[in-house]
């Protein structure tokens, strides 16, 4: 299971929303000085994400929690995400250039090779929207809803 941890935002119908902070594993790295990953992430200003999860607990607003999604899915995704229009950018650069030495033969096949990887990644993509396996869930509770303080003026 991949897990982050996760500030509760509000809740609604057995679906919480939630914001995360991405946190960089730069900092444990002994290559970070070499490294323009770590120069990237130092700058970035965008490490909040804000999401969508399944709630079988009962959240409340202000609760810290653990947010997760099975490993297996996160791969099945990568796959459709990467892997398939990847490999129909390079099929459709290399058949071309079987049949022809013309070099934009193998350009326009890529291209067309690259645009049906991505149709057939989002077409599968498509039939998983409401597929419970492919949505994160609220897997714990950390810590208690953060309660406010009234104030009375005298």
């Amino acid at each position: 299971m991949v897990e982050e941890s996760g500030i509760v935002l509000s809740v609604s119908d057995g679906f919480a929303e939630i914001e995360t902070v991405r946190t960089s594993s730069c900092t444990a790295c002994q290559a970070k000085s070499a490294c323009g990953h770590h120069a990237i992430a130092k700058v970035s200003s965008s490490n909040r994400m804000r999401m969508m999860v399944s709630d079988t607990l009962a959240s409340q607003v202000g609760q810290e929690v653990v947010v997760g999604i099975p490993e297996d899915t996160l791969l099945k995704a990568s796959v459709w995400m990467y892997l398939v229009p990847l490999l129909g950018l390079v099929l459709g650069a290399v058949l071309p250039s079987l049949v022809s030495n013309e070099s934009v033969y193998a350009a326009i096949g890529s291209v067309l090779g690259l645009a049906t990887g991505l149709y057939f990644a989002r077409k599968v993509s498509l039939e998983h929207v409401n597929d419970p396996d492919f949505q994160p869930k609220i897997l714990s509770i950390k810590t208690k809803p953060i309660q406010s303080i009234d104030v009375l003026q005298l």
